[in-house]
């Protein structure tokens, strides 16, 4: 294959890579139930009911007042709770 065919055969891949690393959206989250039983049917109903109808954007305050909590890797992670064999203890010199 001359050089120049290569290049046009490559052209489409490039832009489809370029498009998917320019791409302005953020990645969808995915939601569950902690220690619930629930079905797709279930979760398809709270985010329609928490989906604003105009906007298309997803109210997340409203899916964890249903009980569902995001499951992902751009959740930053919780506080950590503090030890209990130092609470109440005052550091330093007396």
């Amino acid at each position: 294959m001359p050089p120049m065919k290569g290049l046009i055969a490559l052209l489409p891949i490039g832009l489809l890579v370029l498009t998917a690393a320019c791409s302005d959206a953020p990645p969808e989250k995915q939601w569950y139930k902690p220690n619930a039983n629930y079905t797709t049917a279930d979760f398809d109903r709270d985010r329609d009911t928490c989906t604003d109808k105009k906007t298309k954007a997803l109210d997340e305050g409203c899916m964890k007042d249903r009980g569902w909590s995001a499951l992902g890797g751009d959740i930053a992670p919780a506080a950590k709770a503090p030890d209990p064999s130092t609470a109440g203890k005052t550091k330093g010199k007396y």
